[in-house]
């Protein structure tokens, strides 16, 4: 405890620049002459602090042993509040929870940062997206009007749906494509292994999810679509329900006017011997951490994508447990990757195979259209050198936090 308000003696300084010590707007427009105090500034942490607090309701779900693994965790979160930069505004019943299965310090640390930035992502959406920049549209648009152009608003232009696009012609239209796409031969399917999806470990399942939706998507708009399947997903009402519900495409108007993926609950192997009929296709798993180099046109009658993040090296372990042969994409041939994790979504991923096969095996073309230029693109030395600089105080800053919630309440209660 004494070197508790040590630390916190040490840092009143930082806590009035925090975000939680910003005046009010009643206190902004008169300018003051009095300063801050280290008193004033407790007793506007200690309001603060009362939002992050768990409910009772949470209180009373939980046992006595785990009411003292929550009070435990109050004091941790409470110092980390008082000393970090980065701090939540709100702290939900699920964060608590998620923090108490947390095993160390470093671990809650860098969730309450997530959470911190997330809420700052946030902000930052709802401000591009408030009535300064309308109207600024609606000036714009004024002008184009005024200038004799098409210039869209109230008083001037009105845009009108196209009354002969339906949904249905769509549908029918986006499903002839498909059809034909299946019976051209030389064209691969692409198979998206959704194994570790289900298995309740997987980290980012919104966002591939968010994934999947775009590349169903593009895929049934595109002019020459690839088939596809989705293998290992379980034929109950977890694995179903996710195709169905998380996904939306297997519910709806319209559906027998088109033609969806294939939803198999075998593996890729198998799921595509259902299809094809072939005894013994060709099959190629996707991985970046496979030895064999893909290159040239597609050949192969199959290729089979990780549904993850492949941090644990999922895609590799797959291959093997499934007896595929791996191949990584040829990126480091024909891309020289400047900065950010060597990943590419799912939905550039089925572009690139598109745009390779329909040109017979031009990698470089198709990893240059569908790469994202900042990855490409070589960074600024004197901007690398100040995020660089960023980035060391900001782990000097988390290990100072970490050790001093340490020392003063130790790694467990």
């Amino acid at each position: 405890l004494g070197r508790c308000l040590q630390y916190r003696r040490g840092i009143s300084e930082r806590v009035v620049r925090s975000h939680w010590s910003k005046p009010s707007s009643s206190q902004t427009t008169e300018p003051s002459t009095e300063k801050p105090t280290a008193e004033s500034n407790d007793v506007d942490f200690a309001t603060n602090f009362k939002n992050l607090l768990p409910s009772q309701q949470l209180r009373r779900t939980m046992s006595d042993a785990q009411n003292k693994q929550l009070d435990h965790l109050i004091k941790q979160v409470e110092l980390y509040c008082y000393m970090a930069k980065k701090v939540p505004t709100r702290i939900y019943d699920e964060s608590w929870r998620e923090l108490l299965e947390m095993r160390t310090v470093l671990e809650r640390v860098c969730k309450l940062e997530f959470y911190a930035v997330k809420e700052r992502r946030e902000e930052r959406d709802m401000s591009k997206s408030n009535e300064a920049l309308f109207k600024e549209f609606l000036e714009g648009q004024a002008v184009n009007y005024n200038a004799g152009g098409m210039g869209y608003g109230p008083g001037m232009h009105e845009l009108i749906a196209n009354p002969l696009r339906r949904k249905a012609r769509l549908n029918l239209v986006d499903g002839a494509r498909i059809y034909q796409s299946l019976r051209l031969a030389d064209n691969p399917t692409i198979v998206m292994d959704m194994q570790y999806v289900f298995d309740g470990k997987h980290r980012g399942e919104f966002n591939i999810k968010r994934q999947l939706q775009y590349l169903i998507t593009e895929n049934m708009h595109a002019s020459r679509p690839l088939p596809l399947i989705f293998s290992n997903v379980a034929n109950n009402i977890h694995g179903r329900g996710y195709m169905e519900k998380s996904l939306g495409y297997w519910s709806g108007e319209y559906l027998d006017q088109t033609i969806l993926p294939d939803v198999e609950a075998v593996g890729p192997r198998e799921a595509l011997i259902k299809r094809t009929g072939k005894k013994k296709p060709k099959i190629v798993y996707v991985s970046r951490f496979a030895k064999n180099v893909l290159d040239g046109p597609l050949r192969a009658d199959a290729y089979v994508l990780c549904a993850s993040y492949d941090q644990q090296r999922e895609s590799i372990i797959a291959a093997h447990k499934d007896h595929i042969e791996a191949f990584r994409l040829p990126i480091d041939r024909y891309v020289k990757w400047e900065q950010g994790p060597k990943v590419i979504p799912f939905p550039n991923l089925m572009r690139i195979f598109r745009e390779v096969m329909d040109s017979g095996g031009d990698w470089k073309t198709a990893f240059y259209n569908n790469i994202s230029k900042r990855h490409i693109e070589p960074m600024n030395p004197e901007v690398q050198a100040i995020r660089q600089s960023m980035r060391e105080s900001q782990v000097r800053e988390r290990s100072s936090i970490i050790s001093a919630i340490i020392d003063s309440y130790g790694e467990h209660p």
